[in-house]
């Protein structure tokens, strides 16, 4: 998955411009633009890490937001690189940090209740994330649905999840994350028909997934539409092979018609 980088990814300085001085001395070096150099480490970081170097790509952002230690936008930042390495302590107290600098980084919030949700504290989790639901100047509140959606499934709270998942893909209907997911609650609620629809609604997203294949296959073998169903477990079989969802689906297709 490719990071991207928000707006709040760093701050824009402005340098004054040096007074020119008369006579034929030679020019003086252009001083360095902090904003460019923090999103050339950025890009740099983010081409390390999408290529597996990532011990190098979190030394890069620590050297980065050690010489701008105001700038909550870097912090916030550095903690999703290290909760995508599953480095979960140092994400957290990035995030915490790009907080107490900037209150109002409400990105920053949304992560860290991600944060407490894998880390066990669920209801930290929670309280986070209804108050990012609750800033309204927050540019994608879907992300928060999915996050209290997966939170809600997680203990068990069906009706909630599927509530939350349907809020997410209401306000962005190309949110197959979204999508995917309200499709997995579904089907976990017996709501087959629609969940083979939601996941139909994913493919742009998931097509290139075994797990995905594997999953509508069930919902439509569910269905009692072995066609399609034989259609996406030959195509589990395919994208991962010898995976747990392939030997599944290899299994699954010897039951149907």
């Amino acid at each position: 998955m490719r990071i991207r980088v928000g707006r709040s990814a760093w701050v824009v300085l402005f340098v004054a411009a040096a007074a020119a001085t008369p006579g034929c001395g030679a020019p003086k070096a252009k001083p360095k633009d902090p904003a460019s150099e923090t999103a050339t480490n950025i890009r740099l970081a983010e081409s390390y890490f999408n290529a597996g170097r990532v011990n190098e790509a979190l030394g890069i952002l620590q050297k980065a937001a050690a010489s701008q230690p105001a700038n909550a936008g870097l912090r916030n930042y550095y903690g999703q690189l290290c909760f995508l390495a599953g480095r979960n302590e140092e994400a957290e107290a990035s995030f915490a940090k790009a907080l107490e600098l900037d209150p109002h980084l409400t990105d920053a919030r949304n992560n860290l209740g991600a944060v407490y949700d894998v880390t066990g504290r669920k209801a930290l989790a929670e309280q986070e994330f209804l108050k990012v639901l609750a800033d309204g100047t927050y540019g994608t509140p879907e992300k928060a649905h999915l996050n209290l959606g997966i939170l809600y499934q997680s203990q068990g709270r069906q009706d909630e999840a599927v509530s939350h998942f349907r809020k997410a893909v209401e306000i962005n209907p190309k949110f197959w994350r979204g999508h995917f997911e309200l499709a997995s609650a579904l089907d976990k609620s017996g709501h087959f028909d629609e969940a083979a629809r939601e996941y139909e609604v994913a493919a742009p997203e998931y097509k290139g997934s075994g797990e995905y294949h594997y999953r509508i296959g069930l919902a439509y073998m569910k269905l009692d539409e072995p066609a399609k169903a034989r259609e996406h477990f030959s195509r589990c079989q395919e994208l991962s092979p010898g995976s747990e969802s392939a030997s599944k689906a290899y299994d699954l297709m010897k039951l149907l018609p």
